[in-house]
């Protein structure tokens, strides 16, 4: 009965350690215990509490919580059910274009054009005809010395031929080019002499049809060289009976200036002439929604004028000169 007692006790006490091992997560330990005769087969340990960080590892770190939503941006646009389907791209399209070299683009005048070899766009910010303005690329200075000047006896303008210039006034092209030749030559070349070699030739930028015409002035002082002019013209005038506010001329000018000392190359005035083509910029960014507000202002904050017609309060004490007389 004692030896009884005794194996009882001791089966009781390794029962007992092997459930706070399994209860408190330990390490998983192949234990060996010695048959006991006439003993009950031990219970099956309990699985490992759920959560037990020491057998699966430190939990992960709980993501970060996404910003709060803007209360000022505007809500998403609803998408249109009945908006047809992007078309797929054309695996046989040809690739676009390279842009042209020397192309320039013109907003002031809508316009863009291929800038001749040896010439360069010079600022045309006080231009009183036209938007821009080219000169002509001096010779490189010799080592040393200062880079010399654009020749001054020869020029080109291009522009918009609007209602500044009486050309713009003409609705047939080859009228409007032979009087801005002859209103251009009177400008820029007012001294007394004969036109001689003048010509007349079509001209034809992409689709738009146009005219050029050229003369030479013989001078009646010799000691001028003869001056040169060509005044090309592109596009077509303004629909008779157009509004007024809707009378935007979609016809373009060249006047290419020169002497005798630096003659007009005709050919690259024709050139230059034909590669303008009408061009439109293109619409400024959105406003930023969460942009700041401007900073509010009265009528009469500074850098603001107050409207016209509003009164504005005026204390005649304080005003300067309209101290009541007395």
């Amino acid at each position: 009965m004692d030896q009884r007692d005794a194996i009882s006790e001791h089966r009781k006490g390794l029962s007992k350690t092997l459930a706070i091992a399994a209860l408190t997560g330990a390490t998983v330990v192949v234990l060996t215990v010695p048959s006991v005769a006439n003993a009950d087969p031990e219970p099956t340990p309990p699985p490992p509490p759920p959560g037990n960080t020491f057998l699966q590892g430190s939990p992960p770190e709980a993501p970060a919580p996404p910003p709060p939503a803007d209360p000022n941006a505007p809500p998403p646009a609803p998408a249109d059910p009945n908006a047809p389907p992007p078309a797929p791209a054309d695996p046989n399209a040809p690739p676009p274009a390279p842009p042209e070299p020397g192309r320039v683009d013109n907003a002031a005048g809508g316009f863009s054009y291929v800038v001749p070899a040896g010439w360069k766009a010079a600022d045309a910010t006080q231009l009183s005809y036209g938007q821009a303005l080219l000169n002509k690329i001096p010779p490189p200075a010799p080592a040393g010395a200062e880079p010399p000047q654009p020749p001054n006896d020869t020029s080109v303008l291009l522009g918009r031929l609007d209602l500044k210039l009486f050309a713009g006034a003409e609705t047939d092209n080859t009228k409007a080019a032979q009087r801005l030749a002859s209103d251009m030559g009177e400008f820029f070349m007012p001294f007394p002499g004969t036109r001689i070699n003048q010509q007349t030739v079509p001209l034809n930028a992409a689709g738009m049809s146009g005219v050029a015409s050229y003369y030479e002035v013989k001078f009646t002082d010799t000691n001028k060289p003869n001056g040169q002019i060509w005044a090309g013209v592109v596009g077509a005038p303004t629909a008779a009976g157009a509004p007024r506010g809707q009378r935007a001329p979609e016809r373009w000018f060249v006047v290419w200036l020169g002497t005798a000392t630096n003659p007009i190359p005709t050919n690259e005035a024709i050139t230059l002439a034909q590669s303008i083509r009408p061009w439109t910029p293109p619409p400024p960014p959105p406003p930023d929604p969460n942009a700041p507000p401007p900073p509010a202002g009265g009528t009469n904050a500074p850098g603001q004028s107050p409207n016209v017609g509003v009164p504005v309060p005026v204390d005649p004490n304080s005003a300067p000169g309209m101290v009541p007389a007395g």
